[in-house]
């Protein structure tokens, strides 16, 4: 199969010489799983996952979804196969690795050509979802782009700088595709999503708020829940490490998205309430998320 044709069944995109998709059992937001075609590899392509699963289930996954039999349930793998498995994961892991440091280096050139948003479009965008747009967010969290790529198209949009969540190093951005009017076309993020976030706060004490969504986290800001970072998916939630000098999170929870948000939730709930951390998760009481309400209470 081509890489198109691979992109379409797993649900995912294109990227150079690879494929980006969802991992197992990841939402179809996600982009953690890296299929490269390889005709040299067992099953005619490599596996690697940005998150860490393990790369049998994600072989697996890729040969169910595909409709190919993984190799060993062909045959037993000689000594020398399963070393030149290792090989082959191992080049896969690396020409991922410096593929994401080739992506990490378009978005920051893409970050430092970006200029102020006020008076832009991204200011017209955000105050259609009653989110002001304030001197702490712009230049430093949100810039305007005046002609991002889009598949063959151009558009102008909001870009977003991420941040790795222990070092703080720049490491990618996320862009939102305007229209003219300001309407939203799509969402994008290019460099390293994985371990990244986008800190609309530093943190300055012992509490922090998460939450997927840019607008979701500028919402809750507006709602007293500060510092605040979007991390930019449900799986981004999942993954959230306990990070030391936080006793106290809270994560905005979505309710419109087929429980994909609810899950992670959970999962990164658990993980800090095992660290002997404070977690509190606020969920709308209607369908949707924070700006949802923040919108509903501006009517």
């Amino acid at each position: 199969m081509d890489l198109r044709s691979i992109a379409s069944a797993l649900g995912g995109e294109v990227i150079g010489r690879q494929v980006l998709a969802p991992g197992p059992g990841h939402s179809r937001k996600d982009r953690s799983l890296a299929v490269v075609p390889s005709p040299r590899a067992p099953g005619g392509f490599l596996v690697h996952s940005h998150c860490g699963d393990d790369w049998k289930e994600c072989r697996d996954h890729v040969c169910d979804v595909l409709g190919i039999s993984p190799p060993e349930r062909r045959h037993k793998p000689t000594r020398e196969e399963m070393a030149q498995r290792r090989e082959a994961n191992a080049r896969a892991a690396e020409e991922a690795a410096a593929d994401t440091a080739k992506r990490t280096t378009w978005a920051l050139g893409i970050w430092s050509k970006s200029v102020d948003p006020r008076g832009r479009v991204v200011e017209t965008y955000l105050e259609s979802r009653a989110l002001p747009l304030g001197e702490d967010l712009a230049r430093t969290v949100l810039r305007f782009h005046g002609s991002l790529r889009y598949g063959e198209a151009r558009h102008a949009g909001m870009v977003a700088l991420m941040r790795d969540i222990l070092t703080d190093e720049s490491c990618g951005i996320h862009r939102t595709f305007l229209a003219p009017d300001g309407r939203k076309i799509d969402r994008r993020m290019l460099g390293r999503a994985k371990g990244a976030a986008i800190k609309l706060d530093p943190l300055d004490g012992p509490t922090l708020t998460i939450g997927e969504g840019i607008e979701t986290a500028m919402s809750g800001r507006l709602f007293g829940f500060a510092p605040a970072w979007a991390l930019g998916s449900a799986d981004a939630i999942a993954f959230f490490p306990v990070l030391p000098g936080i006793a106290r999170l809270t994560i905005l929870g979505e309710t419109d998205d087929s429980g994909a948000n609810a899950k992670a939730v959970k999962t990164c709930a658990r993980r800090w309430l095992a660290a002997g951390r404070e977690v509190f998760v606020v969920e709308p009481r209607i369908a949707g998320d924070m700006n949802d309400v923040l919108r509903e209470a501006a009517t």
